[in-house]
C-alpha cells in the first residue's frame, strides 16, 4: 500500500519538526517536511546584500511589515518547487502557526493538496499574530489549543497538543525537576520563588532560563542553582525531551497570554511524570490528578506533600487520546480517533 503524502511546515522551534516527522514516519506517512529549510537556524541569512536591502527599504518606506517573512515564504517556495515535481499532490498539509508562512505560499501549496486537507495547529494565542486570521480560508480544518480562542471565533477548532509516542521507554533518573523556558517578566517571579525554594530543600534542580542577549543583566535575579543560557546555547528539542524523561517532576510557568496546556504537560503525562504547573486550567482537563499535577500559586509549603504522594495511572483510553497518534488522526479526520475537546466552562 502506497504511503500517503504529507507536507510538514512548522517555523523553527529547535529543532522540534524532526521530533514530528519520525512520529509521522512511524504513523507511516511519506514526509516532505519543509521546516528544516525554513527557519531552523538561530539566524535568518539573507541570500544576498541586495535581498537584504530590499527588505528593509519595504519595511521603512512602504511600511510592509510583511517584507521579511515574504522573502523567507518566496526562497521557501522555490525549495519546495526544487524537491516536489510540479504534478506532485500532497495527501495532506499539516502547518504549525500558520502567520509564519505568506499568503502566496500558502496558496502553492493549498494548490497541491487540492485533493487532500490541508490543516493547522495554533500553539499559541489565536491575538498574540493576528495576521494568523489572513490564512483562514486556505485551510480545510484550523485548530487552537487555548479555550478562549474557541469560544470567540468561528469555525476554530479545539485541540490541545500532544506527546511523542514513537519512544516512551523510560530512562534513569537524573534530576528531581527539570525546566526550560525563556525569560518572561509575567512568570519571572513565580519561576525565581521555586528555585529559591528548592534551594531551601535542596532539592536537585535542573533548570534553565534563556535570556535575551540584551537583557543580561536579568540574570542576577536567579539564584545560584538556575542555569542562565543564550539563546545560541539552547539544546534542540530532542535533547529537551531526553533531560525531561531523565527527571522526576516537570516544571512549568505558563505566559499570561493564553490558557492553552504547554507540550510539557504532555510530555508529563506520556512519560507518567509528576508535574507543577502554574496554569490553573489544567484542572478542568479530563487527566488531571491531584496526585499527579500541582498546581501553584505561592503555596510552596504543600511541595512536599505533593511529592510524597503515589503517582496516579490514567485509564489507558484517556491516556491515548493525547498521544501524537490519535492527534494526527484527529487533526486529519481519519477515523477511528477520539476527538481532542477543550473545556468551555
Amino acid at each position: 500500500m502506497e504511503k500517503k503524502k504529507i507536507l510538514l511546515a512548522l517555523s523553527a522551534v529547535h529543532g522540534i519538526s524532526e521530533l514530528i516527522e519520525k512520529n509521522l514516519e512511524h504513523y507511516g506517512f511519506n514526509v516532505i517536511n519543509i521546516s528544516r529549510n525554513d527557519k531552523e537556524s538561530s539566524k535568518f541569512c539573507y541570500p544576498s546584500l541586495l535581498d537584504n536591502l530590499k527588505v528593509k527599504f519595504r519595511k521603512i518606506i512602504l511600511r510592509d511589515k510583511q517584507a521579511k517573512l515574504k522573502l523567507q515564504s518566496r526562497l521557501l517556495l522555490e525549495e519546495l518547487q526544487n524537491i516536489s515535481p510540479k504534478s506532485e499532490k500532497f495527501d495532506y498539509a499539516l502547518f504549525f502557526l500558520a502567520q509564519s508562512y505568506s499568503i502566496d505560499f500558502l496558496d502553492f501549496v493549498r494548490n497541491k493538496t487540492k485533493n487532500g486537507i490541508m490543516v493547522n495547529y495554533q500553539w499559541d494565542g489565536m491575538e498574540r499574530f493576528k495576521t494568523v486570521f489572513n490564512a483562514l480560508p486556505y485551510f480545510d480544518r484550523f485548530f487552537a489549543f487555548d479555550p478562549d480562542d474557541i469560544r470567540k471565533f468561528e469555525d476554530i477548532l479545539p485541540a490541545t497538543s500532544f506527546y511523542f509516542d514513537f519512544d516512551l521507554d523510560e530512562l534513569p533518573i537524573e534530576h528531581e525537576f527539570y525546566y526550560l523556558g525563556a525569560h518572561r517578566d509575567d512568570r519571572s517571579q513565580l519561576t525565581i520563588e521555586f528555585a529559591n525554594f528548592a534551594q531551601k530543600m535542596n532539592y536537585h534542580i535542573n533548570m534553565n532560563i534563556v535570556l535575551p542577549v540584551r537583557r543580561c543583566e536579568i540574570a542576577k535575579l536567579y539564584p545560584s542553582n538556575v542555569n542562565i543560557l543564550k539563546p545560541n546555547e539552547v539544546m534542540d528539542f530532542k535533547d529537551n525531551l531526553l533531560a525531561s524523561r531523565k527527571s522526576k517532576v516537570l516544571l512549568d510557568f505558563v505566559i499570561s497570554e493564553h490558557k492553552g496546556l504547554s507540550l510539557r504537560t504532555f510530555e508529563a503525562l506520556g512519560h507518567d511524570k509528576k508535574l507543577i504547573t502554574t496554569n490553573k486550567e489544567i484542572a478542568k482537563y479530563d487527566f488531571y490528578h491531584p496526585n499527579n499535577i500541582f498546581i501553584l500559586d505561592n503555596n510552596f509549603d504543600d511541595i512536599p506533600a505533593f511529592l510524597n504522594k503515589p503517582y496516579h495511572h490514567i485509564e489507558p483510553k484517556i491516556k491515548e487520546k493525547y498521544s501524537f497518534g490519535n492527534w494526527i488522526k484527529y487533526v486529519l479526520d481519519i477515523h477511528p480517533y477520539q476527538p481532542i475537546l477543550l473545556p468551555m466552562e
